[in-house]
Order: structure tokens, then sequence, then C-alpha cells
């Protein structure tokens, strides 16, 4: 009988390995439209329209509905840029309750207020986050609340502490994050044992 292989992921076992070996893997359309549009989001409705765009992740297309969640954020871009200059959690959940509904969205305007302070977040950084903290493959809870605390209460810190610790621009680790959680949803479900 041959020897069994063993597979083995590579970069786990430094950060700085990690986003070497996992942030070329990125792949998300139209990323020159984030780009683009990043500097000028709060003072350019167009910029603004864009990123959500990139952010759907469907082109061109942004159907009404969402759209005009879209244009409602836009509606309040006065409130964005009060926080952009003088941050208050407490007034970004009264003008937008993010716990109620739609959070990734909403997460996406604090990303949009301080792309440095305030990471992406979404079902793939989230795997990422919880095999890096468990060992063990989940998906983002379907609860609005709770994926907002996550965030709030734990993602957000633990991805600004590696950051900081390491010097490591917060765009390439976002992209690693997101490639390793797409690589991590596409063998959840295959009998692959973890170990420590």
């Amino acid at each position: 009988m041959n020897k069994p292989f063993t597979i083995e992921i590579q970069g786990l076992d430094n950060i700085n390995d990690f986003i070497s070996k996992w942030s070329p893997q990125y792949s998300y359309s139209n990323e020159d439209r984030y780009l683009n549009h990043i500097k000028t989001v709060l003072d350019n409705k167009e910029s603004f329209i864009e990123l959500f765009k990139w952010k759907n992740g469907t082109g061109d297309v942004i159907y009404v509905k969402k759209m005009n969640v879209v244009l409602g954020f836009w509606d309040k871009i006065d409130v964005l840029r009060e926080l952009q200059m003088e941050f208050s959690w407490e007034l970004f959940e009264k003008e937008f309750e993010p716990q109620k509904n739609s959070p990734i969205w909403k997460i996406f305007l604090l990303h949009l207020i301080n792309p440095n302070k305030f990471p992406i977040f979404d079902q793939h950084v989230y795997r990422s986050f919880h095999f890096f903290e468990t060992g063990m493959i989940e998906e983002i809870p379907s609860s609005s609340k709770r994926k907002y605390q996550i965030y709030k209460l734990e993602y957000r810190d633990w991805f600004n502490h590696i950051q900081q610790q390491n010097n490591i621009y917060p765009k390439e680790m976002d992209k690693s994050f997101f490639s390793f959680g797409q690589m991590l949803k596409r063998i959840m479900n295959y009998p692959i044992q973890i170990h420590n």
C-alpha cells in the first residue's frame, strides 16, 4: 500500500507569509472601480454609487430595491461626513440601524468613512476570521444583530490589531482574507481533518 499524502495550507504560520501567498489569489470583478472611487466617495455621488456597484459584485447592475437603499444612504451624506470627521458609534447606530437589517452594506458605509480604520466585512472574511480564531470553518451568522456585533466587537479589533502589529496595508489583508475565505467555503463539506 502506498504512503498516504497530506495537504498543507501554505501561509498559516506567519501573517506576512499568509498575506504574500493569499493576496495574489484575490479575484473580484471591477477592482478598478474600487481603486478609482474610494478617495472621492464622500464628495461625489457617482463615486458613492460606483462603490456600491463594486460591493454588489454584479458589474453595472444594482436592482431598483438595492439602488433605493444606496440613494437613501447618500441622502445622509452629511451624517457620513460628520462621522468621518469625528466618529461616534452612537450616531452611526442611531442613523443607520445596522443591527436591524442589511448590516453588511451598512458596515461598508463604515469602510467608506475610513478605509484604514474600518475593514470590509462579508461572508468570506468572516470565514477566515473564524478559522484563524477557532480552527473551524463556519458560515457567517444569519442574524443581522449578530453580524453587526461580530464586526463591531470582534472582527474590527482583530483585523486592526494584526494590521498595526505587522504594519500591513489593510487592503492587502482584506484581499487575503477574502481569497482564503472563498477557499474555505469550497472545502467545508469535505471530510478534512484540521490539526493544531
